[in-house]
């Protein structure tokens, strides 16, 4: 009888936690950063005390991820999350959350707090990860959810993290790339993986590697495979397999001060209730010579300097409404986007620039929270499968600061899930 007893409990438990994340329609859900919700601003991921870190982490490890947002209601909502295991190439693994994690697979989020003395009110909410009530116990992929339940569950928002082991040791550089015509455009990414302590059965079927330029999911370089290997270490150094447009540095404003004009801002008007901020026009820069600049890279950082006490940027800042203009002629057959941190990494409506017939320019209002910013101008072809165009705007310069992360999964024949055994991060100055 005991032993029955416990499978029954065990069986119970299981249809409990299946029912519970599966009233998710997970059918529908893509398993990339996204926010559904206008209601919901400045979500970030990051480790904790450090705004412009990837949203990684080492499995164990006692420096959490930091997850937060702001909700633009002045009375708060209860907000759930749960967190999916992925595979390498984001979809889910199949494993149950009581294989990929410790705790329950729905949990409410409790740390919020109110905005102090904005014109716009908002409601801060932090999620710290791993915490006491999920901790993840795997490497590998995943994807968070955040939904409310008041009338039915409604998905709020995803945002991607990855934990990591340190399984083997990576080294690499960036080189030029070796075909004359790419030479002043291009940076490609060397590397070998040292598996001496890590032995590997079979690198080319077991092994999948993912190469990505400053968190940009959408020029990610996979399926990689050795070009040259030995019992102890496994050489990554094709002419063309691991080529990326070098690009150009991103491009920058801050309004943390709303009473003085910033480089870049070409004005700054209170109309009840929102602050307006301007940019000067911008202008494509591929015919430009490149310009060194110290850039973060996409990210943005939360800062004001409305108070003498600065402390807690994350509900003092003030939002705003920004104004960004880029003067050039209508484009046919392709669609132009903000991009960066600010808009998410995003492709969608939200961030598309609208041609103003009457200024000549293409036009965009975003709502942000004060700081400092980067951001850049993308094109998209219309046509089918085209990948977004990082250069056509900005240019392309072999000395743009970059960096590379790099991404090395093992799948052993004997489990079930992909394992991320090695983060790297490789600068192109470095």
């Amino acid at each position: 009888m005991p032993i029955m007893r416990h499978k029954t409990l065990t069986l119970v438990a299981f249809i409990f936690i299946i029912n519970s994340l599966f009233a998710i329609d997970t059918d529908t859900l893509r398993y990339i950063d996204r926010i559904y919700s206008n209601k919901i601003k400045s979500v970030r991921m990051h480790q904790s005390g450090w705004e412009e870190s990837y949203p990684t982490m080492e499995l164990n490890s006692d420096n959490p991820l930091i997850f937060s947002f702001d909700q633009m209601d002045s009375e708060p909502v209860d907000f759930y999350y749960t967190i999916v295991h992925c595979t390498y190439d984001w979809k889910p693994s199949g494993l149950m959350f009581f294989e990929y994690a410790e705790g329950f697979d729905e949990n409410e989020i409790r740390d919020y707090e109110e905005s102090h003395s904005t014109h716009v009110p908002y409601t801060h909410f932090t999620l710290e990860l791993p915490n006491r009530d999920c901790e993840p116990l795997l490497s590998g992929n995943y994807l968070l959810i955040v939904y409310t339940k008041e009338d039915e569950e409604e998905i709020l928002c995803t945002r991607r993290f990855m934990i990591y082991e340190n399984s083997l040791d990576a080294e690499g550089r960036i080189n030029q790339a070796i075909e004359t015509d790419y030479r002043k455009k291009y940076q490609k990414l060397d590397f070998s993986l040292d598996v001496k302590n890590y032995p590997i059965s079979n690198p080319h079927n077991d092994l999948k590697i993912v190469v990505m330029q400053n968190y940009q999911w959408e020029n990610a370089i996979s399926e990689l495979v050795p070009s040259f290997l030995d019992n102890e270490k496994l050489v990554y150094e094709w002419d063309d397999k691991t080529k990326f447009d070098a690009a150009n540095e991103y491009r920058y404003f801050s309004f943390n001060n709303l009473e003085i004009f910033s480089e870049f801002v070409e004005n700054i008007e209170f109309k009840k209730p929102y602050y307006y901020v301007t940019l000067f026009d911008d202008k494509p820069k591929f015919f430009d010579p490149y310009s060194s600049i110290d850039d973060i890279n996409g990210h943005y950082v939360v800062s004001t300097k409305r108070f003498a006490n600065n402390d807690y940027p994350e509900v003092e800042a003030e939002y705003a409404i920004v104004d960004f203009s880029l003067d050039y002629n209508p484009v046919s057959g392709a669609d132009i986007y903000l991009y960066g941190e600010l808009t998410g990494y995003e492709f969608s409506d939200k961030y598309k620039m609208k041609y103003n017939l009457e200024t000549k320019k293409y036009e965009k209002l975003l709502f942000l929270k004060q700081g400092y910013y980067n951001y850049r101008y993308v094109l998209v072809n219309h046509e089918e499968g085209a990948k977004p165009d990082f250069s056509f705007f900005e240019g392309s310069y072999q000395q743009t600061e970059n960096n590379y992360l790099l991404f090395v999964y093992h799948r052993d024949p004997s489990e079930s899930y992909d394992k991320l055994i090695n983060f790297t991060i490789f600068n192109s100055r470095n």
